[in-house]
């Protein structure tokens, strides 16, 4: 049975409200996704002050970071990213509480480094800006960011805890008809209608329903439908999102979808082009059975209840660096009764008594997890091996 590591424990308290200053700080000057500037600097020399090197640009990102404690590069030790987000929505700020994400990531290392300075891994805290808009955390798993890493954590605040998030993989696709302008009254014969294209498009999306993996999905709205209405519209454009719970069906729903912007185009005598390029990819995240049993295990020595997600929802960035390695997304309940996210009433619980509740709660999980990851025998292996065969 696994035990409360009490040396890790302390550091959490000792260092919580020097944190939680921190995070407190980001939710009073929140910087909306992709414009980071301030808030990176600001987490980048609360690190520097305390003992870490910092790389900025990390992973071809501005505004991502990685922190490395001073004399910890180099060695034999394996190597762990704790993931810090700190980008805002417009109008209602941290409302997704990426304020006491960064908190969590930073508390956990520090208790950890200041419980034991041989920690078998080294953790490095590592910056990924962008996660509500085009998916930081993508584009630096293309450039390598997270390669050479064991494994990934992060808690992120929900209304529960659970030992992983369930998520769906979500791609783009923006779809263009071209046909041919003519007046719609006068001569609509010598037109070709772009928009009839885009209708055809939209049923036959809705007809494959039935006839695709369950979970997958298919959502998107007409973007460009004409100028005028004593107009043939020449030319239309559609912005969709799919999603599937794997990226095996995440393929196949690509087809399925192509083949819709296909036909609708031989139907009408269009044009058509499909840019799957139009959005980040974002990847599923794996849902392994020894990680998810070792979670819940500390858990349940902290005395914090916890709940499995039902079933997958939303997509975060996050998928794409489970696509490199072993990436946990703990859920750490964040408020007493339930609060939709991207809310006022989201952001207000990220702040004073109950947020801080959350951030030691949920730094206190990933740091005792991180601790059985480094010394329970075999554990880390078995999750790896795990990871591997889900992703073959």
């Amino acid at each position: 049975m696994m035990k409360v590591d009490e040396k890790i424990a302390s550091g959490i308290e000792r260092n919580a409200e020097e944190v939680m200053e921190l995070a407190e700080w980001l939710n009073d000057h929140p910087e909306i996704s992709g414009r980071e500037r301030e808030s990176s600097e600001r987490i980048s020399a609360f690190l520097s002050a305390r003992g870490y090197d910092v790389e900025k640009g990390y992973g071809g990102m501005e505004y991502a970071f990685r922190a490395v404690k001073k004399g910890a590069a180099g060695g034999e030790k394996l190597k762990a990213a704790f993931l810090c987000e700190y980008d805002a929505l417009p109008d209602v700020g941290h409302a997704c509480g990426h304020s006491l994400i960064t908190g969590m990531s930073i508390l956990a290392a520090e208790a950890i480094k200041e419980a034991y300075l041989d920690f078998p891994l080294r953790i490095d805290l590592i910056g990924t800006p962008a996660e509500e808009t085009f998916g930081g955390k993508a584009v630096m798993a293309e450039n390598g960011a997270f390669d050479g890493y064991e494994f990934a954590m992060m808690g992120h605040p929900d209304n529960f805890n659970a030992p992983q998030i369930k998520v769906l993989a979500c791609g783009g696709m923006y779809v263009t008809f071209t046909g041919k302008a003519a007046h719609a009254s006068t001569n609509p014969w010598d037109g070709i209608n772009a928009l009839n294209a885009a209708h055809i498009f939209m049923q036959a999306v809705d007809s494959i329903r039935q006839h695709i993996p369950p979970l997958c999905q298919a959502h998107g709205i007409l973007v460009k439908g004409g100028s005028a209405p004593n107009t043939v519209p020449d030319i239309t454009e559609l912005n969709y999102y799919y999603r599937a719970s794997n990226m095996a069906d995440m393929a196949l729903l690509r087809e399925k979808l192509e083949n819709c912007a296909k036909g609708a185009a031989i139907a009408t005598g269009c044009g058509y082009n499909v840019n799957f390029e139009s959005t980040k990819l974002y990847a599923d995240l794996s849902y392994l059975p020894s990680a998810i049993t070792a979670i819940k295990e500390v858990f349940e020595v902290l005395g914090q209840p916890y709940c499995e997600m039902p079933r997958p929802e939303g997509s975060t960035d996050a998928g794409n660096v489970d696509l490199v390695i072993p990436t946990f997304h703990l859920e750490i309940s964040a408020t007493d009764e339930y609060t939709s996210f991207h809310t006022a009433a989201f952001a207000a619980a990220s702040r004073g008594p109950r947020g801080k509740k959350t951030l030691t709660n949920g730094a206190s999980v990933m740091a005792q997890y991180a601790n059985a990851l480094a010394k329970t025998p075999g554990l880390l292996e078995k999750i790896k091996s795990e990871h591997r065969a889900y992703r073959r």
